[in-house]
């Protein structure tokens, strides 16, 4: 059941048989969509039109109704249409919130919510050498630094997801060396024995790995710690 402090439907004051869906961008679009995680903030929104039967206005399945209504040689406004219109005004202040303000600008010339989602999808999932090559260079450089062993995967993979997306899609093997390559010096000894094997090694089994060794190193650091405090050195 819809409440104030998250509403998921709205009565329409003149016609109080027809509702109104509304977003709670907050709860339920979370992800903000920034340059690198379009395929991401694509996914959360999809399920959510799909679950509330709202594809049709960013598909063009839906179109808008129109404005107006004649019989009998008189003209009468279209119910249909000023509920479209309000319905879509709620889909596009969704989108609009659950993007990063650099991003905004890109939009701001957008009507409704189809044209929106056009400019983004155009501008984030459309195939060119730039965005290809884009994304790339972030790949290349992307290292696990002080990011945890998850967070740096998931960087990994989304970047990988977004060359896929684009039709440049990279195989197993070549996110497998994209990650040993960023890892660092902490963990040559597993990058070794992961290069050693006659068979490759899936994401999943390679991050479970990868957990298993974070957690060792973050053993031996804290035991070192405890070490050097017993001996009062520091």
């Amino acid at each position: 059941m819809a409440t104030e402090s998250n509403p998921a439907t709205i009565r329409d004051t003149n016609e109080p048989h027809q509702t109104l869906i509304s977003i709670n961008v907050t709860a339920q679009a979370p992800l903000k969509l920034t340059s690198t995680n379009y395929l991401s903030w694509k996914l959360q929104f999809q399920t959510l039109f799909i679950g509330y039967d709202l594809l049709g206005y960013i598909d063009g399945s839906k179109p808008c109704p129109p404005a107006t209504l004649t019989q009998s040689n008189t003209t009468r406004p279209n119910p249909s249409y000023i509920l479209w219109i309000r319905q879509d005004q709620l889909i596009l202040n969704a989108v609009i919130g659950s993007i990063s303000p650099t991003i905004i600008p890109f939009i701001a010339q957008a009507t409704t919510s189809r044209q929106a989602w056009t400019i983004l999808a155009n501008t984030y999932a459309k195939p060119s050498r730039g965005r290809i090559k884009q994304i790339k260079h972030q790949l290349k450089n992307t290292t696990k630094g002080s990011l945890g062993v998850t967070e740096f995967m998931q960087t990994i993979k989304t970047r990988a997801d977004d060359l896929a997306l684009l039709g440049a899609s990279l195989d197993e093997e070549e996110i497998t060396d994209k990650i040993l390559d960023g890892l660092g010096d902490d963990y040559k000894e597993l990058v070794r024995a992961v290069q050693a094997r006659d068979t490759s090694i899936t994401f999943e089994e390679l991050h479970e790995k990868l957990l298993n060794f974070e957690a060792s190193l973050q053993s031996i650091l804290l035991s070192t710690e405890q070490l050097l405090a017993a001996f009062n050195i520091s």
